[in-house]
């Protein structure tokens, strides 16, 4: 059983890395060039991996604080994965938020 917990704990730290790096790289690159109009359908595979992503960076983000908690050596290594998942998982709390606030009351 232990095998198969850290296989999950490996696949949603990959999950939350790679829609991490869905919305960071698009980022960047409409920063440099400026996204109007249809460029910005760099970002549509962030939007479709949000509620996988979101729930991946959640159980990351718990992982990564019960690693600090158990105030090991290396347990400073988690602290940059606590901050990068929690302003991901902020960000995309706030996204489905104010998609649902346009949906039901902007029509």
């Amino acid at each position: 059983m232990a095998i198969l917990r850290k296989l999950g704990l490996v696949i949603t730290y990959f999950i939350a890395s790679v829609y991490f790096l869905l919305i960071l790289l698009p980022s960047i690159y409409c920063l440099q060039h400026g996204c109007r109009g249809p460029e910005g359908d760099v970002f549509m595979p962030a939007f479709f991996l949000t509620p996988v992503g979101t729930i991946a960076t959640a159980l990351s983000l718990y992982n990564a604080i019960q690693q600090i908690r158990k105030r090991q050596s290396w347990s400073w290594a988690f602290w940059p994965a606590v901050v990068i998942f929690g302003i991901v998982l902020l960000a995309a709390i706030s996204f489905i938020v104010l998609l649902i606030y346009h949906l039901t009351f902007r029509r």
